[in-house]
């Protein structure tokens, strides 16, 4: 009987225990779901905002667009009135026909003298426009006005013109230039008018008002209003740029530019006004509540499986022994609960201390005496410390641990709220060496960019220096003296040759330096196509047989010319024989590891020596310049990089031609290396294969392949 009161028992509990905690789980979710709801309206809001934000952006830029393009024409007929202050109708006609930035949607384009209309075009349709003066014309009379008295350009509109169009204007004030004893005087103001249906057209008003009301209006903040003048500012009866003014008591989303001319304010809201109200979400809120309640339902039916802990107690043990990371439990009291095999193999811990109930300072003390760790003496007492201060202090952390033997690992602790501690530990050395890696290449890279950029940007600066010399060759000191001469009329025939020549020489001298500066752009440009082809796999060679002394001395010619021209000696020396090489490539290997030891070297000898040993010709560069690090020695082969010292950079270079250099040596089935001692110097050994000669035979051209 008492056994069957406490089956009843536990089973009336059970079951008020599940439907309280269902109840509960139905009044959560209600509530969240109500607040999704308010949380779908506010982000539908902020959406609309938003998708108008972005309607009145597209509008601005087109708006901008259009400015942009009126004051470029502007400040070209400026330009030409200036110059040409006393250009009659057909002259002006025809220019503006030429200009190909003027807008042939422009109702008019008027040039006017003290206020009187003096030109204009077309000149078909608006032949009483000459003549006009803007004084009998109140709405048009403050822009020309405000623009000569300011000197400012101006927009204005929309203004109702003589031949019954609405337009905007866009207005310039012309200059005519002064001379030494003159400044600039203003002659007149240039004004474009712009049909305005047509102006709303091109800058997408006219579709986006399909969806928005807008609002747009000069913006003139703190200005005070002086009759037709806001300020500098014109305002024509206060009305607005465009729209209607009651969008302003509407909540409308507000957008200020600046322009050349001013600066406008636009005001957007959507047609209606903004939504007051978001979709339901009442069917996805009732699917999460059924949901929520399914897995009540679950949690209960897995409540009466309690006996199964036992099983999923040893599955657990097995999944974390088949971890290849590291992972330990420690108690409240900080002694191991339980650890994986892995934890054990990473720090290389004795059997007998992984066993249940050891104190975690004895792992801390373990792991000191078997210096598993890189400390140095002082650094152990307080690495400990600082271990068993951060595990009382219960907090999580994630960091780095160094091990003696260049393991690198992430130690990750996570205390539980009963007061134990889960700990992982992943082996992250591979990663952390690519890491290192890929930073160290993102730097050669980086540097090489900026290296590449300083390289090209020198000669095309010569380039470009030239190029708009020679445009304005009239400018240049010979070509001066050669004008003068013919102008003057007292320069015999021979004088004038004489100039004529002088003009020639600077010419030539400017064309000299263009071409050096356009090879070493070419230089640059076929190095980095060379090591593209390469890292491609596209790069072919054509192996023959080449006589070592047909390859060693144009190399004697040429580089005993450049040493002695930086005050260094050079020396060659060769054995007879063939070598098996790409003729091109070889000469390309040789020519980048010669110039990269006249380059380095101050002072002293580089030597150049092609020795026959077995098999192979051994290719070996000496110089007696600064010499590398060690360290440096298996870097300086790899793309991009360069050794980081002063002599390097002001030497320059794009760190590519000895990466390239050893990817042609491969190519052609040999091999390049360095040796170098800091300060005395360095020796780069190109090893090849031998071409192997037919006996009796004086023919090179008849040589085999060494395999």
């Amino acid at each position: 009987m008492h056994v069957a009161k406490t089956i009843y028992a536990r089973f009336f509990s059970g079951y008020f225990l599940t439907w309280s905690s269902l109840a509960l789980a139905v009044i959560v979710v209600s509530a969240v779901s109500l607040r999704l709801e308010a949380l779908s309206h506010e982000n539908s809001y902020t959406k609309a905002k938003a998708e108008a934000a972005l309607e009145m952006l597209n509008l601005r830029r087109g708006m901008e667009r259009v400015f942009i393009e009126q004051s470029f024409t502007l400040s070209k007929l400026t330009a030409l009135l200036g110059a040409q202050p006393n250009i009659n109708q057909n002259e002006f006609s025809s220019w503006i026909r030429q200009v190909p930035e003027v807008d042939r949607s422009a109702v008019t384009i008027t040039a006017s003298s003290d206020l009187g209309v003096s030109l204009v075009y077309p000149p078909f349709g608006s032949e009483s426009f000459p003549g006009f003066d803007y004084y009998d014309s109140i709405k048009q009379l403050p822009g020309p006005v405000n623009t000569l008295g300011t000197g400012k350009d101006l927009l204005m509109g929309p203004v109702e013109l003589a031949q019954g169009e609405v337009a905007i204007i866009f207005c310039a004030t012309v200059y005519i230039p002064g001379n030494s004893t003159r400044v600039n005087a203003p002659w007149g103001v240039v004004s474009i008018a712009l049909n305005y249906q047509d102006f709303i057209n091109k800058v997408g008003l006219s579709e986006a008002a399909v969806s928005y009301d807008f609002l747009i209006e000069f913006d003139v903040p703190g200005a005070e209003y002086d009759g037709q003048f806001f300020g500098d500012r014109p305002v024509f009866d206060n009305d607005p740029f465009f729209g209607d003014k009651a969008v302003i008591d509407s909540d409308p989303i507000e957008l200020k530019f600046d322009y050349p001319y001013g600066g406008l304010r636009l005001y957007a809201t959507p047609k209606g006004g903004w939504a007051t109200g978001a979709q339901s979400h009442w069917f996805e809120h009732t699917v999460i509540l059924l949901t929520a309640v399914g897995l009540l339902l679950l949690l209960g039916y897995v409540m009466w499986l309690a006996e199964t802990r036992k099983l999923a107690k040893v599955q657990l043990n097995n999944w974390i022994n088949a971890l290849s990371d590291g992972f330990v439990v420690f108690d409240a009291n900080d002694r191991l609960v339980h650890s994986n095999t892995r934890f054990a193999e990473i720090y290389e811990f004795p059997k007998d201390l992984m066993k249940y109930g050891t104190p975690y300072s004895k792992f801390v003390e373990s792991a000191v005496e078997r210096t598993q760790f890189l400390l140095d003496h002082e650094g152990v007492a307080k690495w400990v410390a600082h271990r068993m201060k951060a595990r009382h202090a219960k907090i999580s952390m994630d960091h780095e641990q160094y091990l003696a033997d260049g393991r690198v690992m992430i130690a990750s602790e996570r205390p539980m709220p009963d007061g134990s501690c889960v700990g992982l530990r992943v082996d992250v050395t591979e990663l952390s060496r690519a890491k290192t890696t890929a930073e160290a290449k993102s730097k050669a890279k980086t540097d090489f960019m900026n290296m590449l950029s300083h390289e090209l940007r020198t000669p095309m600066t010569v380039v470009l220096g030239i190029a708009h010399l020679a445009k304005n060759a009239r400018l240049m000191k010979s070509s001066k003296l050669l004008l003068g001469g013919i102008e003057s009329g007292d320069k015999s025939a021979e004088d004038i040759t004489a100039l004529v020549d002088d003009m020639f020489t600077q010419v030539s001298d400017l064309m000299g330096r263009m071409i050096k500066s356009g090879d070493h752009m070419m230089a640059l440009i076929n190095g980095m196509r060379d090591f593209a082809a390469i890292e491609a796999g596209n790069l072919m060679v054509n192996p023959k047989a080449c006589d070592i002394k047909d390859i060693v001395d144009p190399f004697e010619q040429q580089f005993i010319v450049l040493s002695k021209a930086k005050g260094i000696n050079f020396e060659a020396t060769q054995d007879l024989g063939a070598v098996w090489a790409d003729v091109v490539s070889l000469r390309q290997i040789l020519f980048n590891l010669l110039g990269n030891a006249i380059k380095f070297t101050k002072t002293g000898t580089v030597r150049l020596t092609a020795k026959v040993e077995a098999d192979k010709v051994v290719f070996e560069i000496h110089d007696s310049g600064p010499g590398m690090p060690k360290v440096e020695l298996d870097s300086i082969f790899d793309p991009f990089y360069q050794v980081d010292s002063t002599a390097t950079r002001a030497a320059g270079g794009t760190g590519m031609g000895l990466a390239i250099s050893r990817n042609l040596a491969e190519l052609n089935g040999g091999t390049l290396t360095v040796s170098s001692t800091l300060g005395q110097g360095s020796c780069f050994v190109l090893t090849l294969p031998l071409a192997i000669l037919p006996q009796n035979s004086d023919d090179i051209g008849v040589a085999s392949s060494p395999s």
